[in-house]
């Protein structure tokens, strides 16, 4: 009797005795697994190609809960995507020489694995069975995350809904690395060998829960840069990449320019990294990048040429405002900025306050126009070059792309890069400096050579990639929602990325490698998008089904309204765009009440 008024007076208690019987439990309990299944998958791999090419389909190395089945699997994946034969000889030989024979537990139990196989026809069935118990791992780890959090005293309900949107997010969008030879060529996969985000032997490398970028954006000395450095840190080499492009151009100042039609484009790259607050490394990105400019640079990468805080738009302007005095400082005179928000939700927030110069003067900046305030008259800009690169978090970028005006109006100037950590580097002290300063002088040279063009030029072979691919591409009528309005200035961007790849390569031309490395890259950010809002640029009819979804609301969309939205297509049309739907993440399909039976809607939960 006691104890149970003891337990009303303070509701917390049981709960928190639950909690730690759950988590006493979960200490002594084996995760799910079945290394009986894990050792068939693998036997099976050891006896068949055909078994290879049905497993990779199915499972990531990192689905086995043992171990060396994880090095084995990737050895085995190795061996295959190089054309040699995959056995218990070739393995053996394979893990000895990358010296992961004893890890992977020895030349003896590889015979063991192909012993142990019943059939190699059933590989498709053992994988099946290990890839639901790593599904179950996950929900578990996920959970165990979430309750932790929850847990915590300080941890706020904001920051606890985001870390279970990430959680949802990062599992409903799992899927096994495909190697087969035949992988589309397209914006967010690629078979071609991609060094940088390939599994290789002694890296590990998370799962990476979107897209990743071709390895062609890795061009010039920009991608010799971030293929130099990238050993030294677990950022995303796509961030580094586009912070490297950013802060160049706006070193290079704005003599160095190209005409698109009748307009003037300076080389200014504004970049949003968006990553999860713990895995996307957003600000190892830009100290990474940021550390070979510095040293190169060191008078630019001061209070002057690189603050902090957009708070509106005459801060912004009070930064580059013309100094007619005759004692001014260089400073005053020197226009460059290169602006870097680690927490642009903020700014973009700002901006939609009524009665803010923010978002018109940041569209003049990005043009490369002279800057002034309506509210302060005696207060503007000439010449203005000012660059700048945000972080923001997936949760932050899908709240703000909401709202059409901001995305059209001058959030579309940015290109969207999703980033996420690619190396585990637990002891990582960061690039030597003896590379930093040679890395730095060569930066010096490229860039103060850079800063001397005047306009640059587009050759032949890059002018007729642009006209007959590139231009018709981007321009495509067809795409609607938030993503289309996001992406609406990507074929100029391809052409001011082309310039920056060209002028860090010392030449005042783009040439054909230039412009498919732009491309390459402008498509990554249009893959990002569409990941991030959950829609695809390349089915109009899904983008359409996902805006109406979303301005269902809570309610979401019956099935007789998709199908008055799709009056002309079949019932098997309507289900195959359904299901294209429901692989994006955030689209769920729910019951909802009703005075009758329940109605299953299509719902969005972003």
């Amino acid at each position: 009797m006691t104890q149970r008024r003891t337990n009303r007076e303070d509701p917390d208690r049981g709960t928190t005795r639950a909690l730690h019987a759950v988590d006493d439990a979960s200490m002594h309990r084996v995760p799910p697994q079945d290394l009986e299944a894990e050792q068939s998958v693998l036997g099976a791999m050891l006896l068949s190609v055909d078994a290879i090419a049905d497993v990779v389909g199915m499972l990531d190395a990192g689905d086995y809960y043992r171990p060396a089945h994880e090095i084995i699997h990737r050895a085995i994946c190795d061996l295959h995507h190089d054309g040699q034969p995959a056995d218990p000889i070739t393995l053996t030989d394979r893990l000895t020489r990358c010296g992961d024979i004893d890890r992977a537990g020895g030349a003896a139990y590889l015979h063991t694995l192909v012993n142990a196989v019943p059939t190699a026809a059933n590989a498709e069935y053992y994988a099946e069975i290990v890839r639901e118990k790593a599904e179950r791992r996950r929900l578990i780890e996920a959970g165990t995350r979430l309750a932790q959090m929850a847990s915590a005293p300080d941890t706020d309900p904001e920051t606890l809904r985001a870390a279970a949107l990430a959680e949802v997010t990062e599992l409903t969008t799992h899927r096994p690395a495909v190697l087969d030879d035949d992988t589309p060529d397209d914006e967010t996969n690629t078979a071609a060998p991609n060094p940088l985000y390939d599994a290789q032997p002694g890296l590990r490398r998370p799962h990476r829960p979107g897209p990743t970028p071709h390895p062609d954006v890795f061009c010039g000395w920009l991608g010799e840069t971030v293929k130099r450095l990238d050993a030294s840190t677990e950022a995303d080499p796509v961030a580094i990449l586009v912070n490297l492009i950013s802060a160049a151009g706006a070193i290079i100042g704005r003599r160095p320019h190209l005409w698109v039609g009748n307009d003037r484009h300076p080389a200014l790259v504004w970049a949003l990294t968006i990553g999860a607050t713990s895995a996307g490394r957003k600000g190892s990105a830009t100290s990474t990048a940021r550390r070979p400019l510095a040293v190169a640079f060191p008078e630019f990468f001061g209070p002057d040429h690189t603050p902090r805080g957009l708070n509106s738009g005459e801060g912004l302007i009070e930064y580059v405002k013309d100094d007619a005095r005759d004692d001014a400082s260089p400073a005053s005179l020197d226009k460059r900025l290169w602006v870097v928000e680690s927490e642009y939700a903020v700014t973009m927030s700002r901006g939609r306050r009524e009665g803010s110069s923010l978002p018109g003067v940041l569209r003049q900046a990005w043009d490369g126009e002279d800057l002034g305030s309506m509210v302060r008259e005696s207060m503007k800009a000439t010449n203005p070059h000012i660059a700048i690169l945000g972080h923001i978090t997936p949760l932050e970028f899908r709240s703000k792309m909401q709202d059409s005006e901001m995305a059209g109006g001058t959030y579309n100037r940015f290109l969207p890069i999703f980033c996420h950590r690619n190396l585990v580097l637990p002891e990582s002290r960061g690039a030597e400096p003896q590379l930093i300063d040679s890395l730095a002088q060569d930066w010096r040279t490229v860039l103060n050579d850079a800063a001397n063009v005047d306009e640059v030029q587009v050759d032949d072979d890059a002018r007729a990639l642009y006209r007959d691919e590139i231009y018709p591409a981007l321009t495509d009528d067809e795409t609607e929602g938030a993503l289309a309005e996001f992406t609406a200035r990507a074929a100029p961007y391809v052409q001011r990325v082309a310039m920056v790849y060209a002028l860090c390569d010392h030449s005042d031309t783009i040439h054909l490698q230039h412009m498919h490395a732009a491309y390459r890259l402008i498509q990554y950010a249009r893959a990002s998008a569409a990941h991030l809002l959950g829609t695809t640029s390349a089915n109009p009819k899904v983008d359409k089904l996902a805006t109406a979804v979303r301005k269902a609301g809570p309610d979401g969309l019956t099935g007789a309204d998709i199908q008055r939205l799709f009056k002309k297509d079949r019932k098997n049309e309507r289900d195959g765009l359904v299901a294209a739907l429901l692989d994006q993440p955030g689209y769920i399909r729910r019951q909802r009440p009703t005075a009758g039976r329940s109605t299953t809607v299509l719902a969005y939960t972003g």
